[in-house]
């Protein structure tokens, strides 16, 4: 969508909060906007289907992530390393895990610290021990914390307690942490990479069954080109490419060291001040 309609900032602005909205309402709110901008924009998103990209209609949680395609993400993120040794690009991966981790700890922390400030000015009327009515001056909340959730459907699909369960939480002195997904703790972490990866041994002491090794592998038919092989992926239909631009000849499509364009068809650019009330003056 961004890649057909992206250049209206503010139609792109408006969508990518109705990506991120929770409430059905706001999210609608959103979409009338979209449709008074740009009807053809918002017939094509509503065509794709919204549980594809709103978290308002997700069928399942998301866990604050709006990406669909955490392998793009990654092969991005490794590209520089990816013509080292295999031992150097599983060194590189570890890195890249290792400071995302940390970003994410350290805004994790924040964000639950801006929360809990937001959390302290909220109106708390409870309804049983464990359900309340939180006033929040705009849209208020109703939240279980049996069950974990809040009409705000923020503490639902991030599965981290949103302003109003934090302030229903300082209400009971319980503590915020419980009432967080496991997903979020280190023990799940850990059983994620509990599975063990163990080496192959040297070729010769492989027991390679008779019909494998009877089979006779030749190399890929064809020649490799002689240019570099691409790194970036091709963009998908209806993505946005962006194109360098000369800074020669101010054209698109190249840059100056292979601009093939004569200094002479350069466009003329003014300077103010320069060449100013030329002609004659009377004294």
């Amino acid at each position: 969508m961004l890649g057909r309609y992206g250049k209206n900032k503010i139609l792109k602005d408006i969508f990518r909060k109705a990506v991120k909205v929770y409430r059905v309402n706001q999210f609608t709110r959103c979409m009338e906007q979209l449709e008074n901008i740009n009807s053809e924009a918002t017939m094509y998103i509503t065509d794709v289907g919204f549980e594809r990209w709103a978290r308002a209609y997700s069928p399942r949680k998301r866990y604050n992530l709006t990406s669909s395609n955490i392998a793009e993400a990654m092969n991005n993120a490794i590209k520089v390393c990816r013509e080292l040794p295999i031992t150097g690009v599983i060194d590189c991966i570890r890195g890249v895990l290792q400071r995302w981790f940390y970003d994410r700890r350290t805004s994790a922390d924040v964000s639950i610290g801006v929360k809990d400030e937001k959390a302290r000015y909220l109106m708390v009327y409870p309804i049983t021990y464990y359900s309340f009515l939180v006033k929040d001056g705009d849209l208020d909340g109703t939240v279980d914390l049996t069950s974990k959730t809040c009409t705000c459907r923020e503490f639902d699909m991030d599965g981290f307690p949103c302003e109003h369960a934090l302030a229903c939480s300082r209400l009971r002195r319980f503590s915020y942490i419980d009432y967080c997904s496991p997903y979020y703790s280190s023990s799940f972490l850990v059983a994620a990479y509990s599975g063990e990866i163990h080496p192959v041994g040297h070729p010769p002491e492989w027991l390679v069954p008779e019909d494998i090794a009877s089979i006779v592998v030749l190399p890929p038919v064809g020649r490799r080109l002689s240019e570099r092989p691409k790194k970036n992926r091709i963009p998908s239909i209806g993505e946005g490419v962006s194109q360098s631009r000369c800074t020669t000849c101010h054209r698109n499509g190249h840059n100056s060291h292979s601009c093939t364009y004569s200094r002479s068809s350069r466009p003329l650019t003014s300077t103010s001040g320069v060449g100013e009330g030329s002609g004659s003056h009377n004294i």
